[in-house]
């Protein structure tokens, strides 16, 4: 099998795992957290059937009741803190199964018409693998601004606060935002999200992204043709 038939299977063979990651977020993952608020209330209803003044007579129900709604706020903020961190975390392994790919495609296929790459990142193997040996520059690819986006959020859930999440703060502000528009309470941003560092990203989030590496590889697939079928 020539480079370009191998090159155009790996791709779309890369396409289908990442469609296959989407599935099972979405059907499997994603779907865990749908009855959230649902659970909450019922903690609460539990929590103010099971409350010690319910036995007194004297005793204010709306203490009570308030106290049981608390009970109910709590279990909500902590699970949705775990909700969130997943949702990051899915989100960065996207970027780092497309990276495993993106190396793969560098060193074991097109690397063969040249010299080895050497960055140690897979992306950044492919980038400059693209750009010596096929003159195929991807920062001028229409996906390529939502890519190195991704890339940024995945830096950010993998290290913490830095260099990635200043500029992510600066170029996509809304990362950050929570998607209800309540501002934090105070102590919640000490749990929540516990993975990535204040990202606050959802299922359109995953979405982009996603659809910004299905671009990618369209527009690398299209970019490479005339190397491997010249006219």
């Amino acid at each position: 099998m020539g480079p370009r038939f191998q090159a155009e299977f790996f791709i779309r063979q890369s396409v289908e795992e990442l469609n296959n990651y989407a599935k099972v977020y979405h059907e499997r993952i994603a779907t865990a957290f749908d009855d959230l608020e649902a659970e909450a209330k019922r903690i609460q209803d539990e929590a103010y059937a099971n409350h010690p003044d319910m036995h007194n007579p004297d005793a204010d129900p709306a203490r009570s009741a308030e106290w049981a709604y608390f009970k109910g706020v709590d279990y909500y903020i902590a699970v949705d803190a775990v909700r969130q961190g997943v949702v990051n975390l899915i989100i960065a392994g996207m970027f780092h199964l497309f990276e495993q790919q993106a190396q793969f495609l560098a060193r074991r296929i097109l690397s063969e018409r040249g010299a080895k790459p050497t960055s140690e990142y897979g992306l950044d193997q492919l980038k400059g693998l693209l750009r010596q040996n096929f003159s195929i520059e991807v920062s001028k690819f229409n996906s390529w601004q939502m890519l190195n986006q991704l890339q940024l959020v995945a830096n950010v859930v993998k290290h913490g606060d830095g260099r990635s999440a200043e500029k992510l703060r600066t170029t996509a502000p809304d990362v950050f935002k929570d998607p209800s528009g309540l501002p934090d309470i105070v102590g919640v941003g000490l749990l929540r999200p516990i993975v990535g560092e204040g990202l606050r990203l959802t299922a359109d989030h995953f979405d982009a992204y996603k659809c910004s590496v299905d671009k990618f590889w369209e527009e690398l697939t299209l970019a490479l043709l005339p190397h491997f079928c010249p006219p």
